[in-house]
Parts: structure tokens; sequence; C-alpha cells
């Protein structure tokens, strides 16, 4: 009697740049060992390249998603699907802020590092890409039929496609995110993070359907966190100084990538796309690292408005850009200049709006960019070196499109106001979501007299924390992208099954 609950069931697997290498193809492995059909879209020719010629899978079907990106029009070939029956059958009203995800079309590499604003693909090119990719979702789903899609994540217009048409048809996608609890992954079924285990067992403890064994657990975080803050996003740590053949090499590398350049083939051109961050030429090369080199310089040189200066304020931490947890799910908030204008514009009171940058994008914006928030009326941009527990100490409130410092100022009992659609932190007691700008004013009133010490407010934070604990994983993310330790593939594989089963 074969007890194999996987044997026989389909799965499509978004086999994606070096994920595909170092996870996606161990994954793959362990799917077809028990006994699963399996497909896949390659995203990255260099990564479509090697899916391809591997050996040790059996795909019945691949497709690549640079393919239909460099000539939409040819895969479309004679066939041709208007946008109100896509929109129908992705349960949308419309594809544009789906289309805001495409950095490499909407912006433009070419012009700017890191990325113009201006676009790089004009308007009609961008419907044929979406046409394209609907053709290539129908392909799959006719050829293929597949039970469950796995991707590493949400980032981009392919993905937000396929989690939507999937779930028209009732499909389950599934990918991994963070929780913003220190260490611990969760699996998410939705391109908005709103929706999988994770979600439903915040909602059964807050209703009390369920107890958690690891609520003692969560209340020892939340004290050790309060004791000594812990850095939940690591791109917000403070850098540590670099050791002398670290200097020697970055000053290197944009002379070994051209000689990449020189030497190597250009699997990763994209025709109609041109010139991005996987594809670079020499001059473009030496762009980025001399731009790059200034920008930093000027951020740390910029004489930004004293800490000690402000009394009453309102934190509002830029995004880093383009990136999905502002591209993806707050598209209509992604002018973060236009953004952080309107809320100084409804600060209550004497209220100022502290503005701090993103400390990885450190050298990556430029400084007209930077100037543009520090000249804009009842804005004050702040040292990006200041620790986020200094500022959230001092705050009364956060406003932001999204941001992993709602979590940490829920730790430390301040409110927060979130303008995007990130459903991970709107299960926070100190998160209150609003999207109206014109009644923002009366909304920041609202929330900043709401009350973060309650025995109500510490027992959701506490429900938060352990239901982390009781569905997420330990995964080191960053791993899974450039070669993980068994223990933390093992961890997502466990997961994995659990969802598949």
């Amino acid at each position: 009697m074969n007890n194999n609950t996987l044997a026989g069931k389909k799965i499509l697997i978004f086999q994606q740049r070096n994920w595909a290498v170092y996870t996606g193809h161990i994954i793959a492995k362990k799917l077809a060992a028990e006994g699963c059909r399996l497909a896949a879209l390659t995203l990255k020719r260099s990564t479509h390249k090697y899916i391809s010629e591997q050996n040790e899978v059996h795909y019945k079907v691949i497709i690549n998603n640079d393919e239909i990106m460099a000539d939409p029009e040819k895969f479309l070939g004679t066939d041709d699907y208007p946008l109100a029956e896509i929109c129908h059958n992705l349960d949308v009203d419309s594809v544009w802020p789906l289309v805001s995800t495409l950095r490499n079309h909407v912006r433009s590499y070419k012009d700017k590092y890191y990325y113009s604003f201006k676009q790089n693909v004009s308007d009609e090119n961008i419907i044929l890409y979406v046409k394209a990719l609907y053709k290539c979702i129908r392909i799959f789903f006719d050829k293929f039929d597949p039970d469950y899609i796995i991707s590493p994540n949400f980032v981009s217009l392919p993905h937000i496609m396929f989690n939507l048409y999937a779930e028209h048809n009732g499909r389950k996608m599934i990918a991994v995110t963070d929780c913003k609890v220190e260490g611990i992954y969760i699996i998410t079924n939705g391109f908005k993070d709103d929706h999988g285990p994770f979600y439903d067992r915040v909602d059964a403890l807050n209703n009390k359907q369920a107890k958690s064994n690891n609520i003692q657990k969560a209340k020892n975080y939340i004290k050790e966190f309060r004791q000594n803050f812990k850095h939940t996003d690591k791109s917000t740590q403070k850098a540590e100084k670099k050791k002398l053949i670290k200097r020697v090499k970055d000053i290197l590398r944009p002379y070994y990538q051209i000689f990449c350049w020189y030497t190597k083939p250009r699997l990763n051109f994209v025709k109609g796309i041109g010139i991005t961050g996987d594809f670079r030429p020499p001059k473009i090369i030496l762009r980025d690292y001399f731009c790059h080199k200034r920008n930093t310089r000027f951020m740390n040189n910029y004489e930004y408005y004293p800490m000690e200066k402000l009394k009453k304020f309102v934190f509002f931490p830029l995004q880093f850009q383009p990136e999905a947890n502002i591209d993806v799910v707050a598209p209509y908030f992604s002018n973060q200049i236009e953004v952080a204008r309107q809320v100084a514009m409804s600060l209550p009171d004497d209220y100022v709006l502290a503005v701090k940058e993103h400390p990885a994008m450190l050298g990556l914006r430029p400084s007209s960019y930077l100037e543009k928030v520090a000249r804009t009326v009842n804005v004050k941009l702040i040292d990006y070196r200041i620790p986020s527990e200094k500022i959230l100490q001092k705050t009364d409130l956060i406003i932001a499109p999204n941001s992993t410092t709602f979590t940490e100022a829920a730790f430390y009992n301040k409110p927060a106001i979130q303008l995007g659609d990130l459903g991970t932190t709107l299960k926070l007691p100190n998160v209150t979501k609003h999207t109206d700008m014109t009644t923002l004013s009366s909304k920041i009133k609202e929330v900043l007299n709401f009350d973060c010490r309650s025995d109500q407010y510490e027992r959701q934070l506490e429900n938060y924390v352990a239901a982390a604990f009781d569905a997420g994983f330990d995964f080191d993310f960053e791993g899974a992208w450039g070669g993980a330790s068994k223990e933390s593939t093992d961890n997502l594989w466990r997961m994995l099954k659990e969802q598949l089963n």
C-alpha cells in the first residue's frame, strides 16, 4: 500500500534566479522523489539554461519568462486576450496597479542609477507582455493543470498574475515571507501576505478559538526585545566597518565585472528591455560604481536635522525601492516624496514629520531625492545612522506605506498607521490601516489617542509572536539564494510538505 500522499500531484515551481540553483532544484528533486509531476516557469536566462540542461529532474513543461518578456508579440502569435478578460479571470478591476511591479518596464536602469522613474517600455509593449504572460498562465493550466504552485516569494507581475489566476481557479500558491519576528519565516498564500497558516493562527488566538503552547516563549521574546532591541530586518542593522581586504575587493569589483563582460556569454540580455541590473555594459558598471560612491559620500556628509531638536513628531521611515514591500502591496503610495508631503500636511497641532532614509538604500538614492525630502514643508530629514530604537522611544506615531518598523514599534507600545496592504503587519495590535489621504488628519488624531498599554493590547501582541512560533519555521532566507544550510532547506521542505498534503 502506498502511503505517499504527494505521489501524482502536479506542482508548478517558479525556478527563479539563484534561488532555483541553491534551493529550488533541491526542492524539485525531493518532490520528484515523492512521485510528483513537475513543471517550471524560469526567471532569468542563465537560470533557464541551468534548469533545462540538468538531468536530475524531469519537467513536463518549462517556459522562460525572459523569452516572453523579450518578444511578447512573438509568444502571443495569432492569439489575443482582451484586458477585460484578463481582469475578469484575475478578479481585479485594472491590471495597471499590478504592472507597477515591473521595475524594468516602468522604470529605467539605463537612464539613472539606481533606476530612473522614467518609463523604460511603452504602454503598448507592456500590454503585450501582460497578454503574453496571461497566455503563459493558460498554457500551464491547460497543458499541465497544476494542483499547487511553489514560488520563493511574491515580488513581481508573474508571481501576482499566477497567484490571482490560481485563486480564481481554486488552486493554492505557496511562498515564503518574514513575519518580523527574529529568525522566523512563514508560509504565505497571497501576494499581499494576508492569508496562510500564520494569519489563521493569529485570528484563532485573538478570537480565543485556540491556545498556544508558545505564549510564555512569546512573553519572553517581547521582554527581551524591550530590554535589548532586536533587528528583525537585517538590512537596517548598523554595518560593521569593512576590513581592508573587503575594501580592496569593492574597488576591484567593477573592473572584474567588466572583464567578465568581455569574456563570458551575455545570457541575460532581454531584447526590448535593454540595460538592467543583470545586463550592464562596461560604461554602466563604471557609472554605477562612481554614482554609488558619490551618493554614499553625500549621505554621510549631509547636514541632517538634529534629532535632539525634535519635540512632537511623527516618524516616516523611507522604504527600499524598487521593492515588493512598496511596489507590490502599496502601488498607490510608491511616490514616497509625495506621500511624505501629504502626511506632513496632515499633521495636527505642533507635530512635524521626521523622515529617515532606509539604511539599505545607502549609496543608491541620488542626492536630489533626499534634498527634495529635506526641503518639503513640515518635514525634517534625520540621519539614517540614528538607531531605530532611539527614534521609536521618542516618537508618538509611525506612518508609512508598509514597514518593518511597525513591528518594532509594537514592542515599544507605539501606534502606527499603515497606508499599504501588507497583511502581516496588519495583524499587529498597534497598526491601523488608512488609505484616504483627505481624511488622514482626523485619523492621526484618533490613533494618537489609541491605548497601546492595555491588557488587551499586550495579549494580542503575545498572540502575534506566539503565532509566529506556532506556524513559522527557522529559515535562512538570504542563504536560500546563495547556499543555505541543509537544516534550513530541510525546514522549508517540511513546511512545504505540510502545505501540499
